[in-house]
């Protein structure tokens, strides 16, 4: 057992996910006993993708979107009612993060922290700009600049101080390319402690354009939160659509024996699937991972029993986060590489 502040936490306690690989390190070196030993500490979004996920300390209460009165926007706690805020690998996925930092922000207790870790653009993504290649959520990249420039943006001047901005490199593998997904430690971690704004303010005239430049940026997080809305329930539908096409395909095949599918089958262009092939091969290379899906589908309905169709296919849904799909297409590329 390991003391934060009055409580007991084993060192074994169960974390999953990229707060579970530093874990122990924070545990004994005082980063838990410096910024969590409050009273009310929270854990924002604690569950990730995982089922059986606690908290990141036993004293910690986990608050994700099951949490009653809990929207995925703002805490269902009064004002200054908390110690620390903890949210790890969260922030990336919210499209409006200013409205986010302050909801923390107003939760806290004056003296309270914020403890903030998110992916790295340079360990984690290993590219220069969106999509992500290993999680289509993701709504920015992070630098320690751009992450603090977010809480600068979010936050009043003279509400909070930084207290902590590191790189988390810990067991890094720095050999591994932008091709596969790295392991060790990938992360910036950022603390941030409210304090009692003084009774001054800054000196000289705001910027002119300053408040039109925050009510615009407001505007635009709002427009984008909705655009994502709209994206989800998009690919939703899209996901359904994969999986009923791939479903067809093989019925296809089996229908092309008639001689009216035949006769179907030589109207179309002789150079449809290569055609969709080479698109979809160009759509990979640049990661649009949809795109290249639609076509190697198109591909695959001209040419159903193509095993390398189908592996690629898997590969691209793998990569655009639609495992199910993904399971299927290979699926059928063993079973086609079997016969």
């Amino acid at each position: 057992m390991a003391k934060v502040g009055r409580y007991e936490v084993p060192e074994d306690w169960p974390v999953k996910g990229e707060a579970g690989r530093s874990f122990t390190d924070k545990l004994k070196n005082g980063f838990f006993s410096t910024y969590m030993a409050g009273e009310v500490t929270i854990d924002v979004g604690y569950r990730g993708s995982f089922e059986n996920a606690v908290p990141i300390l036993p004293h910690a209460i986990g608050v994700d979107l099951d949490y009653p009165d809990y929207d995925g926007k703002k805490l269902p706690f009064p004002d200054e009612s908390i110690d620390t805020v903890y949210s790890s690998h969260m922030l990336e996925h919210v499209a409006d993060f200013r409205a986010t930092i302050r909801d923390w922000h107003r939760v806290l207790k004056s003296g309270g922290f914020i403890v903030c870790v998110v992916p790295h653009q340079f360990l984690y993504e290993k590219r220069h700009r969106l999509p992500s290649s290993w999680n289509a959520d993701h709504k920015r990249f992070y630098t320690p600049a751009s992450l603090l420039c977010e809480f600068e943006n979010s936050l009043r001047p003279n509400t909070y101080r930084i207290r902590h901005l590191l790189d988390n490199d810990e067991k890094y593998t720095y050999e591994i390319g932008p091709e596969i997904h790295s392991g060790g430690g990938y992360e910036i971690e950022i603390v941030v402690q409210k304090i009692d704004p003084p009774a001054w303010d800054l000196a000289g005239p705001r910027d002119p354009f300053q408040d039109d430049l925050e009510r615009a940026r407001d505007e635009i997080s709002c427009l984008t939160a909705e655009r994502d809305a709209l994206t989800r329930e998009s690919a939703r539908w899209f996901n359904a659509a994969i999986l009923a096409t791939a479903e067809q395909v093989p019925r296809l095949a089996n229908q092309h024996r008639t001689r009216r599918l035949r006769s179907l089958a030589r109207l179309c262009r002789v150079g449809r699937s290569v055609i969709a092939a080479r698109i979809a091969d160009r759509a990979h290379s640049k990661r649009e991972w949809e795109r290249a899906a639609r076509f190697y589908l198109d591909a695959l309905v001209s040419d159903p029993a193509a095993p390398d169709l189908w592996l690629q296919l898997g590969h691209s849904l793998r990569s655009a986060g639609k495992l199910p799909e993904a399971e299927f297409a290979y699926r059928q590329a063993a079973a086609l590489r079997s016969d």
